[in-house]
């Protein structure tokens, strides 16, 4: 949870919107858009799985070739709160699976699986796979839109002649200096119609990287076979012990999403 000092900052950007917020409507923008992914991670609320295919076309920083991966590749993410996840490459000469259900982990291929298993520690072996959560209680997560200081937004066209709003916003740099983090700058293309993101561009001081949304379902769940491997990847689906999930999840795509 938030300390006694930064629980204030964020009720001052609630309780003084006029001095925090030079234009009121693009804030408004900016939590339509975070709010159905702020959802997910609500303790008592419906609407905790999300469903998105996406093709990331760029990330810079650190190892290029360990990204190589999933650039330019398409990749199908499943999340239903608090410990379900499915990431998958979903290109058939290059497929790639890594999926989480409670405490089952499994992976597609094999291969992938004895290289996981051959370079972890003890403790890895012996771990569990924690819950995805913020460390933030419901009303906090509410806050969340007003720890970004929106730097641009305009009204455009996207990609099929539709109103769209091409939004940048950045950490603010007050919660930044408290919270002793660097900057993260977010610019993304936001359909007007619903709110809906189509591209999506991020950068810190020492990476950055693109992608472009194709689709996005919200929904109370998903299917309890999206969890499941399914018949067609035979024996090639391997269990791996729950504390290398994060090991995994790198592997396939050198980002730590746990």
């Amino acid at each position: 949870m938030l300390s006694g000092s930064r629980r204030l900052i964020l009720a001052m950007y609630l309780l003084f919107p006029a001095a925090t917020f030079a234009a009121p409507n693009r804030y408004d923008i900016l939590a339509h858009v975070l709010q159905p992914y702020l959802t997910l991670f609500f303790s008592k609320s419906g609407g905790k799985a999300v469903e998105m295919e996406v093709v990331v076309r760029s990330i810079e920083g650190g190892d290029p070739a360990a990204y190589s991966a999933i650039v330019n590749q398409p990749v199908k993410l499943s999340f239903q709160g608090p410990d379900k996840l499915r990431v998958e490459i979903t290109n058939p000469d290059h497929r790639k699976i890594v999926c989480r259900s409670g405490q089952r982990v499994w992976i597609y291929p094999r291969e992938l699986g004895a290289e996981i298993v051959a370079t972890a520690s003890n403790a890895e072996k012996n771990g569990r796979a924690l819950d995805f959560r913020l460390p933030l209680n419901d009303q906090e997560i509410v806050l969340l839109p007003a720890m970004f200081r929106i730097m641009h937004c305009n009204s455009v066209t996207d990609s099929r002649g539709s109103p769209a709003w091409d939004i940048e916003f950045r950490t603010d740099p007050t919660l930044e200096k408290e919270l002793k983090a660097p900057p993260v700058i977010i610019a993304a293309l936001v359909h007007q119609n619903d709110f809906g993101v189509e591209h999506v561009k991020m950068r810190s001081g020492v990476w950055s990287g693109e992608l472009e949304v194709n689709a996005v379902r919200f929904s109370a769940h998903l299917p309890q076979e999206t969890w499941e491997p399914s018949a067609d990847l035979g024996a090639e689906v391997v269990e791996l012990p729950p504390g290398l999930l994060s090991s995994a999840l790198r592997k396939i795509s050198n980002l730590n999403l746990q």
